[in-house]
């Protein structure tokens, strides 16, 4: 029961399909912003490399369709921008144990990215539609490893790189163009109150307290 688990934060999470370039523009949408995730979709290679250049810091996820051969291959032009902006590829498990045809295609896909990606830049999650298809996390280690991808590799893509996701959903939410964050008033007001006790030991006898000037002041 969800309900029960006071420290569980559930995400939200939204996958947009691009098919035509006039599609990348919903990533401006505001609505967006309701969102914890945002994951895109590009049906071809000219719509991921415009997705990478023109709104690096409007999604989260590269989810590639794995379970059919790519239309494209997958180059150092494309991940190494994604690499400078957070931008993280997706790999689904759930297609390599549902059917042999998925699973080859999957296997294929996944030894591609891991060779231009070096080991680095992708996250591992499930794509289970059903609860009987998830499996644990050393599971899903142990799986993808015969996909070619190493130990180390593995446990990033399910730890660490899942952490950059959420970090960047943060960033995208909270700041403007990931520099200036919004605080609480009561946040700020705490800040200035506890800023001039730190330096009461070290000011000059010969000046006036710093303390009394931001009492003057406020």
């Amino acid at each position: 029961n969800l309900k029960k688990c006071d420290d569980l934060q559930v995400l939200h999470r939204i996958t947009l399909v691009c098919s035509d370039p006039s599609h990348l523009r919903a990533l401006k949408n505001p609505q967006l912003k309701k969102f914890d995730i945002i994951a895109l979709s590009p049906k071809s290679e000219e719509l991921l490399s415009q997705s990478i250049s023109n709104f690096p810091n409007s999604f989260q996820i590269l989810s590639l369709d794995f379970t059919q051969k790519l239309p494209f291959r997958l180059k150092h032009t494309h991940l190494h921008p994604c690499k400078l902006n957070n931008v993280v590829f997706e790999i689904c498990y759930v297609s390599a144990i549902k059917d042999s045809s998925s699973c080859r295609n999957t296997v294929s896909n996944s030894k591609d990215l891991n060779w231009s990606s070096r080991g680095r830049g992708f996250i591992i999650s499930s794509g289970a539609e059903d609860p009987l298809f998830l499996r644990g996390p050393y599971d899903v280690i142990n799986l993808v490893t015969l996909f070619g991808i190493e130990f180390k590799s593995a446990k990033a893509a399910i730890s660490t790189n899942c952490e950059i996701v959420f970090l960047k959903g943060l960033t995208r939410t909270q700041t403007f163009n990931g520099i200036l964050q919004k605080n609480e008033l009561s946040t700020i007001e705490d800040s200035i109150i506890a800023f001039p006790k730190q330096l009461i030991l070290t000011e000059s006898s010969e000046e006036p307290s710093l303390s009394k000037k931001l009492k003057t002041v406020l």
